[in-house]
Order: C-alpha cells, then sequence, then structure tokens
C-alpha cells in the first residue's frame, strides 16, 4: 500500500512537470508564431489592455492616467495641403510670354501692358550621372627653350585621381545612408556606360575612411566622451570569415549623447564579440549616467568607474507584451500601469513643445510630474509584479516569469529616472540609430570581412550624425573630403557633422 502511495506521488510529481514543460513549451511556439506572422510593432491602444483584465481591473484601468494641464492654443497652420519646395533647392527660371502679335484686346483692339505674373513650381528629376571634368592645362614655353611651364591641376582625393571627391560621397551615401550594396551600384553605373568594379568601389570607400572617417571619428569620441549622459546599445551582424570558411557573429556597439542636447552626436564601433571589452574600451575611464539595458557586458566598467547605470522600461515593456502576446492575460495588469508611466512623460514632453519651454524648465516640469505622480506608478507596477511573481501558475521558466524577474533584477536601474530630471525613461533613441544598420543588413546581408565592419560602422557613424545634425550626407562628406588635407589637427573639431551643420548655419539660415 505504502509502495502504490509512492508510485501516485511520483506520478502526480510527473504530471505536474510535464504540465510546466507543456506550458512553456505552448508559449514558445507562440513567441516564434508572432514573430514570424504577428506585429512588430509594441504600442498598444487606450483600453486595448482592459479586453485581458477583470471587470474590477478593466474599470480602474480604463481611467485615464492623470494628464497634465496643457493651456489651449490656435492652430497656427493649415492643415494637409500641397507643401512648398524649399527655398535652399536651385531652380531654372522659365519665362513664358503671350506672343507679341497677340498682346491686342479682343474688344477695342489696344495694345495690352504687363500687370503682373503669375508663379507656379513644379519639380524635375536629374537622374544621377558621372559627368567627366576634362582638365586641359596650357603649357607654355619659353622660346628659345629654357624652360616650360603648365597651369597646375586641382589636387585629387588621391594622386591620379580618376574620380571626384562627389564621387566618393555618393558611394558613401547610397551605401550607408539608402542600403544600396555594391553590386547593385556598379549595375546603376553600368547604364550610364561606366565600368565601375566592386572592388575599386570598396577601395575608394576605405580611403574616404583613412581621409575622413578616422580623423573625424577620433574628435567624435573625444567629445561624446566629454558628455555627463550617455546611451549605449548593441546589435548582432554576421561576419563573414576571411578565410572563406563559414562566418560567425560581429557587433556593432552604438553611442550616443541625449537627443534633448543642443547637438546629438552618434558614433557607432565594430567589435568582433559582444564581450565586455567593447564597452570597457569605448569609455575608458569616463564617469556620468550611462543608459542600457540589462545586458551584463557593462557591468565591470559600471563598477570600475563609479558610473551610475540607468535602466530602460521599452525593454521591460517588450518582455511583457511578449508575454500577453503568448497568452499570459496577467502580464495586462502590470503592463497597464507600465503604459501609463510613458502616458505621463509623453504628456510632459507635450506641454513643453506647446509652451516653448527650454531645456532646463523641460527639467524642472519633468522633474516635478515624476515626484508627485511617476513615483506611484512605479511603486504600483512593482507592486502588482511582485503579487503575480509570488503566485504558483506563475512559472519562472515562463515569458511571464522572465518579464517579472526583469522587472526585479532591473529595479534598481529603472528607479534612476525618478531622482535625476536630465533622464528620459527609455534607450528608444540608439536603438532607433542601430535599427538603421538593421535595415541595411537586410540588404547587404554580412559584413565580408572584421576590417569591412569597422570600415561600415565608421561611415555609419558620420551619416548617422549627418542625419542628426539635418545635413545631406553627400554634401557633408564632399565637402570635408576636399578640407581635410589642409586642416590643422587642432581645427578638426570644425569638421564634425553638428560643426559643419552649425557654421552652414551661421552663414546662411537656409543651408541644410
Amino acid at each position: 500500500m505504502v509502495e502504490l502511495e509512492r508510485k501516485i506521488k511520483l506520478l502526480e510529481e510527473r504530471i505536474i512537470a510535464l504540465e510546466r514543460e507543456n506550458k512553456i513549451l505552448r508559449e514558445d511556439n507562440e513567441s516564434l508564431r508572432q514573430e514570424t506572422f504577428g506585429r512588430k510593432s509594441e504600442r498598444l491602444q487606450p483600453g486595448q489592455l482592459a479586453l485581458y483584465l477583470g471587470e474590477a481591473a478593466a474599470d480602474s484601468s480604463a481611467q485615464p492616467a492623470p494628464t497634465i494641464e496643457v493651456p489651449a492654443h490656435e492652430r497656427t497652420k493649415p492643415g494637409h495641403g500641397r507643401s512648398e519646395f524649399p527655398p535652399s533647392l536651385p531652380r531654372n527660371v522659365i519665362v513664358l510670354d503671350v506672343p507679341e502679335h497677340e498682346r491686342f484686346c479682343t474688344h477695342c483692339s489696344k495694345a495690352m501692358c504687363l500687370i503682373g505674373v503669375d508663379v507656379s513650381e513644379r519639380g524635375q528629376m536629374i537622374p544621377a550621372q558621372i559627368v567627366v571634368n576634362r582638365y586641359e592645362r596650357r603649357k607654355y614655353g619659353c622660346p628659345d627653350g629654357h624652360c616650360v611651364m603648365t597651369a597646375n591641376a586641382p589636387e585629387g582625393v588621391i594622386e591620379g585621381a580618376k574620380y571626384e571627391a562627389s564621387v566618393y560621397a555618393w558611394l558613401a551615401t547610397a551605401k550607408y545612408s539608402d542600403h544600396l550594396p555594391l553590386n547593385r551600384l556598379e549595375g546603376i553605373l553600368k547604364r550610364q556606360g561606366v565600368h565601375l568594379p566592386k572592388q575599386t568601389m570598396w577601395d575608394m570607400l576605405v580611403r574616404l575612411d583613412e581621409l575622413v572617417a578616422q580623423p573625424v571619428l577620433r574628435q567624435m569620441r573625444i567629445e561624446l566622451q566629454e558628455e555627463p549622459v550617455l546611451h549605449a546599445d548593441e546589435t548582432p551582424i554576421t561576419l563573414r570569415l576571411e578565410d572563406g570558411k563559414g562566418s560567425r557573429t560581429g557587433y556593432a556597439f552604438g553611442w550616443r549623447n541625449l537627443r534633448e542636447s543642443e547637438e546629438s552626436k552618434v558614433l557607432v564601433e565594430f567589435k568582433t564579440s559582444r564581450s565586455r571589452d567593447g564597452p570597457s574600451s569605448f569609455l575608458g575611464k569616463w564617469k556620468g549616467t550611462l543608459i542600457v539595458d540589462g545586458y551584463g557586458g557593462y557591468d565591470e566598467v559600471v563598477a570600475n568607474n563609479g558610473i551610475t547605470r540607468a535602466g530602460c522600461w521599452s525593454h521591460a515593456r517588450r518582455k511583457l507584451k511578449e508575454a500577453l502576446d503568448c497568452g499570459a492575460r496577467a502580464a495586462a495588469g502590470v503592463l497597464v500601469h507600465v503604459q501609463r508611466l510613458f502616458r505621463l512623460e509623453r504628456a510632459v514632453l507635450g506641454r513643453a513643445q506647446r509652451d516653448g519651454l527650454g531645456r532646463e524648465r523641460l527639467r524642472e516640469l519633468r522633474s516635478r510630474v515624476r515626484v508627485e505622480r511617476s513615483t506611484r506608478v512605479v511603486e504600483k507596477i512593482y507592486a502588482v509584479a511582485n503579487g503575480l511573481a509570488t503566485q504558483h501558475a506563475t512559472l519562472p521558466k515562463s515569458k511571464l516569469g522572465k518579464a517579472l524577474s526583469y522587472l526585479d533584477r532591473q529595479r534598481d536601474t529603472l528607479t534612476v529616472f525618478l531622482s535625476d530630471p536630465r533622464l528620459p525613461i527609455h534607450n528608444n533613441d540608439t536603438e532607433r540609430d542601430l535599427r538603421h544598420l538593421a535595415v541595411g543588413r537586410n540588404n547587404w546581408l554580412v559584413f565580408a570581412s572584421e576590417r569591412g565592419g569597422e570600415v561600415g560602422c565608421r561611415l555609419y557613424s558620420l551619416v548617422l550624425s549627418c542625419r542628426e545634425a539635418g545635413v545631406d550626407p553627400q554634401r557633408y562628406l564632399e565637402d570635408v573630403l576636399t578640407r581635410v588635407s589642409t586642416t590643422k589637427a587642432r581645427e578638426i573639431a570644425s569638421l564634425t557633422p553638428w560643426a559643419w551643420a552649425r557654421a552652414r548655419r551661421d552663414s546662411d539660415p537656409h543651408a541644410r
């Protein structure tokens, strides 16, 4: 009898273990289905979470989060309509006139006078094309044969260069801003009758990296390390082994300062692994506040340098949303309060934009709202999360269990923003920077070598910083490429994308 009871108990334990395993496998299957066929957006519509909650919780979640009063404002701009072409675009003025023999009144036959001009504008596309600059250098000689004098040739990118700086800039922009692989660029030029092989294009990009990217990025790195707050994130990129035998995973580490800073600065570094050496080599002895996710590769440099580490609520929300999509309806009880936290932050930014608040006044408003309201929301998040974590139905290895565990482990970093109004509550800005690489990765697929990864990430840094500065990367690269050789080392800061944009804004209000 005792032996039978023991067997029954073992079978019951086995059944419970199999049920738990089956639940986790169903979640994994649902997660793969969502990843393949589901929506990629993490955005939740107002009231959507109420569908997952009970009636009592739904009633409370349906109530809008505390809002910040915004003074009424009048709409100053008309609605959607045809926008005007920017004044910075070149214009061809085409004068259309009535034939002289028709400038007579149809009623009295008197000659008509010019009383005005009707103006309309149409955009015309001029496709990119290679134009050959033919330099004919006049040569003069002494009648008595003493000497010969020839006009100096304009300096090229390299000695005996076949292409102007504009072609180098176009290649870099097309590949690293528009995500066109070199084989497609080769085909585009071939349609014009220009044979520019992929290997030659790559050699030109390497030259651009040596002349512009490397010296400018050294200055960009110095200026980033002077910032009191930095964002950091990383994304995997496939790296082909140089012996041709397979591939491995490399990583692009993205670094940037706060978006609300006067000048946004973005830098991307390529590393062959995701180890702690990446953050340690970039930060050096830097001290400040670092906004990152929960990845442990930053732990050593944070501890050694005494860095304040701030967490990312978007990562926490993403894990809860994944659990919800996989059938863990209880995750909605936490998500509804996380969403409330984001709505408070958006309300603060909305008021600052409408009232034209400067950076300091924005931080004062943000500090007040976080003390009075956000703190209570965070406490509610952890109260609900801790209650779910102690429930028997929440398995530690399930999606919900992992999401709750992440919240618990990252509590110290996720609450740093409450006492520092400079900080956003997420690391989305750096994720958006690296998403640019992810879009390109779908086109060029792999970095062909370690050097290719390093060159690519440096040129990506320039393109992304140009985007943040609001300038055309092709114009920037072409101009800097012609000036960098004559710029003194102590003046290299004037060639960073933000300094280049500032100089043109100061000299021309229409410059982009």
